[in-house]
């Protein structure tokens, strides 16, 4: 089969002759119709130095081939679903998303509704997998709601800092669908889309000061919850001045690594990855090591969760949608799109096969 393989620093092909993933118990196997692009595919393929290439990608939504034991779906040969691929694996250069066909764990993969498209489809699993984590199982709000009661003036706040990233989209979803007070930060030409999801208030970030001590003031300085999607540059210290100045009270949680770089250290902090959903770690280690580590039992019961908010028309997908042409072979120019900075508000979307 053909699938896009890394093989070097930046160094990213279409090898021709490439394995067809081998199924195994815990995982199905699909013909790829979909693929969506995120930041951790160019950061990885930006730093890969092993000796053999592997297969890039992280979202994938097909049509089931094969499925092996034990994958916690009564799924059947030709149904669409969609689901999350350990991309770039250390120890299986099949494993990932870009490719004819992928291997899904069944525990991380959904049945696709009839009312969403493949192209949507692809934007669920990376995202909403990493979202549920960083809300639900870190940050600790209530569960989302298919019919979310009419928003309380007076219910907690969490702040999702970049609401435009494709992260923070569904983020401001998930959290709107809680019941909380949803606060976000973007760049004013987003402010409408942002407010369309789920927001409730949104701040600049461009003033980091101003914004900081907007949000501080917006929340009587008792904001305790935060979902840091964008985790480098000023967003660190814009999150740490916008929390209460209160000790010991509140949580912010990263998208990447930050080390020792939160400012506060009288506030609870640490990152996490959506790659612990899958039980194994075997490219993030020592200080890389996410803080907060999901385990899989609670992992597939938020993919179940999502499944219902899916089926039910609840998540907002259409906005997400960046497509582009070329199918496999356009995805090393869109890898150099996202590096470039040059996507916002969304995911970069393939076809593949068509």
């Amino acid at each position: 089969m053909q699938a896009v393989k890394v093989r070097g620093r930046n160094d990213v092909f279409i090898d021709p002759a490439a394995s067809v993933p081998a199924l195994r118990p815990g995982f199905l196997l699909i013909k790829v119709t979909s693929v969506a692009l995120n930041p951790s595919d160019w950061k990885r393929v930006n730093i890969f130095d092993g000796k053999v290439p592997r297969t890039v990608g992280c979202d994938a939504v097909g049509r089931v081939v094969a499925c092996g034991e034990n994958i916690g779906w009564d799924y059947k040969p030709g149904d669409r679903v969609a689901g999350l691929c350990y991309g770039m694996k250390d120890d299986d250069p099949t494993s990932g998303a870009f490719g004819e066909y992928a291997l899904l764990k069944g525990m991380l993969s959904l049945p696709v509704p009839d009312h969403i498209s493949d192209l949507e489809a692809a934007t669920v699993p990376v995202g909403t997998n990493f979202v549920t984590q960083a809300l639900y199982y870190v940050l600790k709000l209530p569960l989302p709601r298919l019919h979310p009661k009419a928003p309380d003036p007076n219910a907690p706040a969490v702040l999702i800092y970049g609401g435009a990233t494709a992260t923070g989209i569904f983020g401001l979803q998930y959290a709107r669908l809680s019941g909380w007070r949803v606060l976000t930060t973007c760049s004013p030409h987003n402010f409408q889309l942002v407010k369309a999801l789920g927001a409730h208030e949104v701040y600049d970030y461009h003033d980091s000061k101003a914004c900081a001590a907007a949000i501080r003031t917006g929340t009587g300085n008792n904001l305790r919850h935060v979902f840091d999607c964008v985790s480098e540059g000023s967003s660190l210290q814009i999150c740490a001045d916008a929390l209460t100045s209160q000790s010991d009270v509140a949580v912010y949680i990263a998208a990447l690594p930050i080390g020792d770089k939160f400012p506060r250290k009288d506030v609870q902090h640490g990152w996490t990855s959506g790659y612990t959903a899958f039980g194994e770690m075997t490219h993030l280690t020592g200080k890389l090591r996410p803080t907060s580590m999901i385990d899989p039992a609670s992992a597939a019961e938020y993919w179940k969760m999502t499944t219902e908010l899916l089926r039910h028309d609840r998540l907002r997908l259409a906005p997400l949608v960046h497509s582009r042409e070329g199918g496999l072979a356009g995805i090393p120019t869109g890898l150099s799109e996202l590096r470039g900075g040059r996507v916002s508000a969304g995911k970069l979307v393939y076809r593949i096969g068509h």
